[in-house]
C-alpha cells in the first residue's frame, strides 16, 4: 500500500508510482470520486501544447506534398495572353 501525507494545507503529493499507473504530469488534473468506502482518483489530460502537438510531425515530406499541390495544371489553353 502507498501512502502520502497531508499537509497543513491540505495538500499531498500523489507518489511516483500512482503518476506512471495514471499517467499524468505536471500541469495535467486529477479528478476524485468519492463514495462510503473509497476514493477513486482519475487522471485527466490538459491539452497539448503547440509543441507536443508537432514534436513528431514530418515537415520535410509536408513540403514536398504541399508543391506537389500547389503545382499548376497545364491544361493546354494559354491564359492571360493578348491577341491583338
Amino acid at each position: 500500500m502507498l501512502e502520502a501525507k497531508l499537509t497543513s494545507k491540505g495538500q499531498i503529493t500523489i507518489p511516483i508510482e500512482i503518476r506512471r499507473l495514471l499517467n499524468v504530469k505536471a500541469g495535467d488534473h486529477v479528478s476524485f470520486q468519492v463514495n462510503e468506502q473509497q476514493v477513486i482518483m482519475e487522471g485527466t489530460k490538459r491539452p497539448l501544447t503547440i509543441q507536443e502537438r508537432f514534436a513528431n510531425y514530418d515537415f520535410d515530406q509536408s513540403k514536398e506534398e504541399l508543391k506537389e499541390a500547389m503545382k499548376e495544371t497545364d491544361t493546354g489553353e494559354n491564359i492571360g495572353e493578348e491577341n491583338l
